[in-house]
């Protein structure tokens, strides 16, 4: 398994490309920001995870960040070998 936990901006593509190709069995993805995590999950469900939960939590009461939590886990049979 692995935890990431990438700034704002999220993954870029040279880390996601080296994700996908040490294929964890199960990605654990912390994001602050919803559109960049939208943005890296396709790129790891194309690479052959899937989606397996989204959990968001407010700990920022009264302001407009959140964080979510996502669990992926690779799908051996639906594999993409195009990251």
């Amino acid at each position: 398994s692995v935890v990431i936990d990438p700034p704002r901006r999220g993954c870029d593509q040279l880390f996601l490309t080296q994700l996908l190709n040490f294929r964890p069995q199960r990605i654990v993805y912390v994001s602050c920001g919803p559109d960049t995590l939208a943005r890296d999950l396709v790129v790891l469900v194309n690479g052959g995870y899937e989606l397996k939960h989204v959990q968001p939590f407010d700990m920022f009461p009264q302001t407009r960040h959140i964080e979510s939590v996502a669990v992926l886990e690779l799908n051996e049979e639906d594999v993409d070998e195009t990251p």
